[in-house]
C-alpha cells in the first residue's frame, strides 16, 4: 500500500508538469512500466505496457525480446526499495515518442545481497491501437 501511494504521489507531482495530455500520458505509462517492474510484476499489465515487438535492453547489455523481458520480469524473485525517477525528459514526434529519465533504486536479491542502482533509461514509445506502448529500452549504468 506505502509503495502504491508513493507511486501515485509520485505520478501527479510530474504529471503536474507534463507540457500536454500527450506527454502526461508517456509520463504515466513510463511511472507504471517501473513501477510494474520493480514493483508488482503484474504479467497482465507488462502485457498492456509492451509492443508486441518490443526490445527490452538491460545495463550489462543483454537484449531481450517481448516474451523474454515479461517472462524475465513476472519471475524475478528480487525486491527493490529507494526507488526513484527524475530528471524525466519527453519527446512526441507523431506516433512515437523517447522518455529519458535517471532511475535509482536498491535492488534486494533472493541470496539477501543488495545492489545499488543507478541507471539512465531510454525508452521509445509507439502508438498502438491508441496507446502508447513500448517498442524499445535501454538501461545504461551510471557510476
Amino acid at each position: 500500500m506505502k509503495k502504491t501511494l508513493s507511486f501515485l504521489l509520485l505520478l501527479v507531482a510530474f504529471a503536474a508538469q507534463a507540457q500536454d495530455k500527450q506527454e502526461m500520458k508517456l509520463v504515466e505509462r513510463t511511472y507504471l512500466l517501473s513501477f510494474t517492474v520493480f514493483g508488482t510484476k503484474d504479467n497482465q499489465t507488462l502485457e498492456d505496457l509492451f509492443a508486441k515487438t518490443a526490445t527490452y535492453g538491460h545495463s550489462h547489455g543483454n537484449l531481450q525480446t517481448r516474451e523474454e523481458a515479461i517472462s524475465g520480469i513476472s519471475k524475478n524473485q528480487s525486491t527493490y526499495t529507494d526507488t526513484s525517477i527524475k530528471n524525466i525528459k519527453v519527446l512526441v514526434e507523431g506516433k512515437t515518442a523517447i522518455v529519458r529519465y535517471l532511475f535509482k533504486a536498491k535492488e534486494n536479491k533472493k541470496d539477501g545481497t543488495v545492489v545499488p542502482l543507478n541507471f539512465s533509461m531510454m525508452l521509445v514509445w509507439v502508438k498502438e491501437k491508441g496507446k502508447w506502448r513500448l517498442m524499445g529500452r535501454q538501461a545504461v549504468s551510471i557510476q
